[in-house]
């Protein structure tokens, strides 16, 4: 779901002015960062049958990498950690829709999110597109919006602001 994770990290920055956007857009790829770290370490296999995220993609995880990214923007204020640290946490909230697996709430935990959408996430519409797609695509729409709107507000460059809405646009439709 990288397009989507891209414009919540948007959508965040536009409302908000003193978290810096970079740490928005990086942030909301920290549990993926930290997935492919732990993976290439061999903690996190990432093969279909052995496939486990726990320890980068869980609730408490997420929380925890959440808390720790958002600590080195405290000296900002309320202000720029909180918007941060919600830029982190909004992964979790994105990928609890359509998720390789059930998400854990913690590592190595019996309990997960009660749905698997992922088999039907990947089939096919009569459209050509896969449901993931659709999902992705009604996901990031309203959140770009946002971005669109809280970018007005703060008076972003009006061709930075659409070139970077094709530009997400553009990631959905290649990946």
């Amino acid at each position: 779901m990288y397009a989507a994770h891209f414009a919540a990290g948007l959508a965040i920055g536009a409302r908000v002015r003193r978290a810096p956007m970079w740490a928005l857009l990086a942030g909301v790829f920290l549990p993926d960062v930290v997935w492919i770290a732990l993976s290439a370490a061999g903690v996190e296999p990432a093969g279909s049958p052995v496939f486990f995220d726990d320890w980068s993609h869980s609730l408490v995880s997420v929380a925890l990498e959440a808390t720790v990214f958002a600590l080195c923007f405290v000296r900002g204020g309320k202000a720029a950690w909180m918007p941060v640290w919600l830029a982190v946490a909004s992964h979790f909230l994105l990928d609890a829709i359509i998720h390789p697996r059930p998400i854990a709430i913690y590592p190595h935990s019996t309990i997960h999110l009660p749905w698997n959408l992922w088999h039907w996430g990947e089939a096919q519409t009569a459209l050509g597109f896969t449901h993931y797609w659709w999902v992705q695509l009604g996901i990031m729409v309203p959140l770009l919006c946002v971005y669109v709107m809280g970018s007005r507000q703060q008076e972003f460059a009006l061709d930075l602001t659409w070139a970077t809405v094709l530009t997400v646009l553009g990631l959905h439709l290649i990946f």
